[in-house]
């Protein structure tokens, strides 16, 4: 079977640059994000399917290699944009301990045995990586953690694309589930439309299902219950789906009924930041930077008392991809990034919390997940 051509989500001369710049000979890639970046196939099972272990093997020089279970390379046939598949034979049909002989044969063929390799040492499970050590005891094995994700963070026009779509389909989600919505509804059936919405608006499945009202709002990632709200409880969803492997992660605030004068002043000072931060965004700028200048901006909008937490994280295969708006990161700013931008405040009873997705260019960023009004909570009637 000819499954979708993935190969405009790659830039592929820019891992051949990461791998010079970080003088690395060849890097074996494992985990799940960075194995479809590198291999342009997807399938929902890299996910929950981790034994039967996917890899790529991409030189510094010359064509990489796919390494996948021997079920995989018969089945999909032209899955990837990698023309050398090689398939390990899974021991009773399901898992085989010992893929890394394969990963020893492809790097012997490439003539890098004796290199400086690179791998994942915060993915690649412990047992693997014991057993690509004594395949390879010539070779200078080194974290390639950070590199890969140097290689991911900047989109090539494709990913821009399918995140935009991947927002805007997520916000349409949220929105139908709260314009249905109803006082005495329950969180989960809330939810639960959000579900049913987004797999129609094109998503392959619900990633972040994150979803709390009332004093229940603080206790982050929470899941529907079958619990009421009310009238004066505000909601909290924090949400995502997969879209061909690249996920959203919005958050959109509701409250039933007509607010209070006070979560109506929190949610607006809140909501004010988060547009005044995003408007003062550019490249070039540093994830501290921006932490701090989100504290600048925010903190004194809100009522004495409340503290202000700016955070951000890069996003595309992976929901949280480095790199990281928070204090201890120093990374720039690039065109072509794509980020999420949140504030969150609470005082121990409620959260309240904004999420958006952004993209930086030359000159400044785009907002991404434009589709509803952000400014004030959208009111369950």
């Amino acid at each position: 079977m000819t499954l979708k051509d993935r190969s405009a989500f790659t830039n592929k001369q820019r891992i051949y640059d990461s791998l010079a710049k970080h003088n690395l000979d060849a890097v074996v890639v494992a985990q799940m994000e960075n194995v479809v970046y590198c291999s342009g196939f997807y399938n929902f099972d890299l996910r929950i399917l981790p034994d039967r272990i996917c890899m790529v093997v991409w030189p510094r020089e010359g064509d990489p290699v796919f390494v996948v279970p021997d079920r995989r390379a018969a089945s999909d046939g032209q899955m990837s944009f990698i023309e050398d598949i090689r398939g390990y034979r899974l021991l009773d049909g399901v898992f085989n301990p010992h893929p890394m002989g394969m990963v020893h044969d492809v790097l012997t063929e490439m003539g890098v045995t004796g290199g400086r390799i690179g791998y994942e040492p915060l993915y690649l499970a412990s047992y693997h990586a014991d057993q690509l050590r004594s395949h390879l005891p010539d070779a200078e094995l080194v974290g390639c953690d950070y590199v890969m994700d140097e290689i991911r963070m900047v989109k090539t026009p494709a990913e821009i694309e399918q995140l935009r779509f991947s927002s805007v389909q997520t916000e349409k989600a949220i929105a139908n589930a709260y314009e249905l919505a109803r006082p005495g509804d329950t969180e989960k059936s809330i939810i639960d439309r959000m579900g049913y919405s987004i797999t129609k608006l094109g998503a392959d499945f619900v990633f972040a299902n994150v979803m709390a009202a009332g004093s229940r709002t603080p206790l982050g990632h929470h899941l529907g219950e079958e619990i009421p709200v009310n009238p004066g409880d505000i909601i909290r969803v924090d949400y995502g789906g997969s879209f061909d492997g690249y996920v959203s992660d919005l958050v959109r605030m509701a409250v039933v009924g007509p607010p209070s004068d006070r979560q109506r002043r929190v949610y607006g000072a809140l909501s004010e930041g988060q547009h005044e931060v995003i408007d003062w965004l550019g490249p070039g700028q540093a994830m501290d930077e921006i932490a701090a200048k989100m504290k600048e901006i925010t903190g004194p909008k809100l009522p004495a008392g409340l503290d202000v937490v700016g955070f951000g994280h890069s996003i595309g295969l992976g929901i949280h991809d480095r790199p990281f708006i928070t204090m201890e990161d120093d990374r720039l700013t690039e065109p072509n990034m794509v980020m999420q931008i949140e504030h969150i405040t609470t005082d121990g009873h409620e959260m309240y919390h904004t999420e958006d997705s952004v993209l930086f260019h030359e000159s400044g960023v785009t907002l991404l997940s434009d589709y509803t009004d952000t400014s004030a909570l959208y009111v369950i009637e």
